[in-house]
């Protein structure tokens, strides 16, 4: 009898010495709907075999992950590995199938049995009688669904034994069928965008506001998301979550990794991003005041594919900051790492600053000359360069333009160029924190194998903290790095520069420096509450990114 696999998932070669024949199937295929999950329409030979991605999305719309159901609708339900069984035809008419997912994805897996006349799948538990005529007929159908990715001790490969018995249990055949759970992916900043997230407060409402009809003139939406269980300072949705994605080369989930600051928007942003095709996975948990926002999501961030010496990274590398002693949570690392894709972890030195996130630093836009991409850093070197200029041929300009408050005390946030410029204490902060940007910047080119010509400066004024972050460092004028990529459009937080023949330098700077390369440059009012509290626009949103392509 010829045997056969069939992989409508994804193409590979066929499972070898298989006594019965097995179909693997998906319950969707099509070009409609890989175009609407893909930025780019998969590739035959990308397309994966026996690829599992975890079942941990609300598909039925009950609020609960569809792992937790006891009967899942084979009409809804897109993320089993559906198998085909056809048993021999010299199996005994009263024989028992018995399907056993190995060790150690045990735990986090099952087996569910369909039932061919209504639909529905529900576990196999123990062995299940099979009636030969009907199953050489119409064949019996299971699905394989896990609850969980890869961790640490736990390896992407799964491993599924299948048994035909006797009814006495004696083995009549037994074929073990190797699969694959698909990783978690982060997203990196040059994904196209599908929705961008915000919370909307009393205080972020003319953000929010100036911020939508930005975000909608590329295509993609905006979420606003409120609560009245959320503080009203809670407004850093970007640590809230890492938004990343899992794919088996056709057929894509969106993926939220929930936060660890122990506040209440991690809980209500992870249930609200639960849905068709959107999941939660959660690892690690709040650690307190000792893991003070190094834990946060403004933390942990991926690069564009790279190569670094003989060593491709295809799907980007993970870099994230560390304070002495301090750093992102190890289980959320060890996970991060047990994915296999993105790894290992680039850690950078953010003990200079006084959050200490890698969005601080580190940015990327598009190019559409030379290399695809451009690596973006502050330079206070270069804010002082400009900065000295624009005092020379417009004097009298003013830093924070239009920022000061009655509350503020003098030169805390608007400060005349000239005055800022002869600080001398000022001055050595600049230099400080130079020092320590070129450090980064360093770690960046050798960890990742970017060309210095890849590089941007942007230009940033900083300033010393005091009480219990002496030594550490903010930025004072708004930090153009810390900004939200939508596609080819980069809203950055407006720097209110001084003018000179009334455009605002340090934004024209910027502008010089991207839009010759094909990014829009466009900006937003931040500075309160955002810059005021040490964040940024990249800080206040997050984003739901599609893969541009099927991960590798």
């Amino acid at each position: 009898m010829d045997k056969k696999v069939v992989h409508n998932r994804a193409k590979g070669s066929p499972l070898l010495g298989l006594i019965f024949i097995v179909v693997v199937l998906s319950v969707f295929s099509g070009p409609a709907l890989k175009s609407a999950l893909f930025a780019e329409e998969p590739q035959p030979d990308s397309r994966r075999a026996n690829v599992i991605i975890p079942n941990i999305d609300d598909d039925d719309g009950d609020g609960l992950p569809d792992a937790d159901a006891e009967v899942l609708s084979g009409t809804l339900e897109d993320d089993l590995l559906r198998i085909v069984l056809t048993p021999p035809s010299a199996l005994p008419n009263d024989a028992m199938l018995r399907v056993e997912v190995e060790k150690p994805w045990t735990s986090v897996s099952r087996v569910l049995l369909r039932d061919p006349s209504n639909d529905v799948f529900r576990p196999l538990k123990g062995p299940a009688g099979v009636g030969r005529d009907e199953a050489a007929r119409k064949g019996i159908t299971i699905g394989v669904e896990t609850s969980d990715f890869a961790d640490e001790g736990r390896p992407p490969a799964l491993d599924l034994k299948i048994r035909f018995e006797t009814k006495d249990g004696r083995l009549f055949s037994e074929e073990t069928v190797r699969c694959t759970v698909a990783p978690f992916m982060m997203s990196c900043g040059l994904d196209p965008v599908a929705d961008v997230h915000v919370v909307r407060t009393k205080l972020t409402e003319r953000f929010v506001a100036d911020l939508e009809p930005l975000v909608r003139a590329t295509g993609a939406g905006l979420r606003a998301f409120s609560d009245p269980a959320v503080p009203e300072h809670d407004i850093w949705i970007q640590d809230a979550t890492e938004i990343g994605y899992a794919a088996d080369g056709e057929h894509v989930m969106s993926v939220a990794l929930h936060g660890n600051r122990g506040r209440k928007l991690d809980d209500l942003l992870a249930k609200a991003l639960l849905g068709k095709d959107g999941g939660v996975v959660r690892k690690g948990g709040d650690r307190g005041r000792t893991a003070e926002w190094i834990d946060w999501f403004g933390n942990l961030e991926v690069s564009p594919p790279v190569r670094v010496g003989d060593r491709e990274y295809p799907n980007g590398r993970i870099y994230a900051g560390t304070q002495g002693v301090r750093a992102m949570h190890p289980d959320v690392i060890r996970f991060l790492e047990a994915q296999g894709v993105q790894a290992p972890v680039l850690w950078l030195d953010t003990s200079w600053l006084v959050i200490g996130h890698v969005d601080e630093m580190v940015s990327w836009v598009p190019s559409r000359v030379g290399n695809s991409y451009r690596m973006l850093v502050p330079s206070p070197r270069l804010a002082i360069e400009i900065l000295a200029k624009a005092e020379k041929n417009a004097p009298g300009g003013i830093l924070n333009r239009g920022t000061k408050r009655d509350e503020d005390a003098p030169g805390e946030n608007e400060r005349p160029v000239a005055e800022a410029l002869n600080d001398q204490t000022l001055r050595s902060v600049q230099e400080f924190a130079q020092k320590k940007i070129d450090g980064v910047r360093r770690a960046l080119t050798e960890g990742l194998g970017i060309a210095e010509a890849d590089i941007i400066e942007i230009p940033v004024l900083f300033n010393e903290s005091s009480d219990r972050f002496a030594g550490r460092c903010d930025a004072w004028t708004p930090n153009m790095v810390n900004s939200l990529l939508v596609d080819d459009t980069f809203i950055v937080p407006d720097p209110h520069g001084p003018l000179v023949d009334g455009k605002d330098v340090l934004l024209e700077a910027v502008k010089d420096r991207l839009e010759p390369i094909g990014c829009k440059v466009v900006a937003v009012d931040n500075f309160y509450p955002y810059h005021r509290w040490g964040g940024e626009v990249h800080c206040g949103t997050n984003a739901t990114r599609k893969p541009p392509r099927p991960p590798a």
